[in-house]
């Protein structure tokens, strides 16, 4: 059994991998919500600003300054809100190792869910669609701590919030397919005694 885990986990793995290039880089649904229409004299004032000012890697916002401070910006409240992630990298630096760490996550995670499948219930391991739906739930279950309880703690757009979500769950409904496949009932080997 450990071994089928271990297997179904890389296999799982491997399809969340493909899924999430292929969702990410070539399903034109997240680039339409990312919004990458500024002009370039634009981009070198931000840039400019942002060199200026955000130097270290880091996640930066614009949280409410106090009344005190609002006072002598007369216009504050029509201002946009907005956060800024940093990592250290520039448009020279990109695709470096640093791009690759995460790279053995889904693995590690499909693993996780192939053994915590193969420890269910009878019940759940002795039909294929309900091995499926149990690791499609730990997507669900991910989708909802992980991007849908989001919505209420930042000025990420809620449509790309949403798109995440729904990814999560396609992404492991996919891979439950595989791991379903492979973490099947083990046959009951108990001896009983008259």
């Amino acid at each position: 059994m450990k071994k089928n885990v271990v297997v179904a986990g890389v296999l799982g793995g491997l399809v969340v991998l493909v899924w999430l290039t292929f969702s990410n880089a070539m399903l034109p649904i997240k680039s339409r919500l990312i919004r990458n229409t500024v002009p370039l004299e634009a981009q070198l004032e931000i840039h400019a600003a942002l060199k200026n000012n955000i130097t270290e890697p880091g996640t930066y916002s614009c949280p409410y300054v106090g009344w005190h401070e609002e006072a002598s910006f007369p216009d504050y409240r029509d201002q946009p809100v907005y956060s800024i992630t940093y990592d250290g990298f520039t448009h020279g630096s990109a695709g470096s190792l640093a791009d690759f760490v995460p790279i053995p996550v889904p693995f590690i995670v499909a693993i996780i869910a192939a053994w915590m499948l193969s420890m269910t219930s009878r019940n759940i391991l002795s039909r294929y669609p309900r091995r499926v739906l149990f690791v499609a739930v730990i997507g669900l279950i991910i989708a909802l701590y992980e991007d849908v309880l989001q919505m209420s703690f930042g000025p990420t757009p809620k449509s790309y919030l949403v798109f995440l979500a729904i990814n999560n769950v396609i992404t492991w409904t996919l891979a439950g397919l595989v791991i379903a496949w492979r973490v099947r009932p083990v046959a009951d080997k108990t001896v009983y005694k008259e």
